[in-house]
């Protein structure tokens, strides 16, 4: 069983959980995210001003997520306006340093340390295609 994050802009959220839905439908695979399920009640009880316990319940369940994950999946289709992805992106990659964590990019690069993912793709539909393949492959 993979066990995914994906990390994105908020204002993405809806097609970016269009797009994990699709990544799910492959099989053999979790996504950890919540923060893009608009009925999550984490996500209905927060506080926008980024403020109080919600918010850094909202910031630490997040973190877990990223920590439990086998692969984090990092989204720059959408501006960030909270810089959240960032921050998701740097726990994933420092994880990927010794191994213990896959990341892969799908869209336009926006920061230096996105050099540091070696995995890029164009579209989610690249990504997903080559992914089909490998669970296939470990099935097999």
């Amino acid at each position: 069983m993979t066990k995914i994050y994906v990390a994105g802009s908020y204002n993405g959220r809806h097609r970016i959980r269009t797009e994990a839905s699709k990544l799910a439908a492959i099989g053999d695979t979790v996504i950890l995210s919540r923060w893009f399920c608009d009925d999550d009640f984490i996500e209905k009880a927060w506080d926008k001003d980024f403020g109080g316990r919600v918010a850094e319940t909202m910031a630490m369940s997040d973190l877990h997520a990223i920590l439990e994950a086998d692969l984090v999946v990092v989204d720059t289709f959408e501006p960030s306006t909270s810089g959240g992805r960032y921050v998701e992106l740097g726990a994933a990659i420092v994880r990927s340093l010794d191994g213990r964590c896959r990341v892969v990019h799908i869209g336009p690069p926006t920061n230096i340390f996105e050099t540091l993912v070696r995995e890029h793709y164009d579209s989610w539909a690249d990504f997903l295609r080559e992914y089909e393949v490998e669970v296939n492959n470990r099935k097999s």
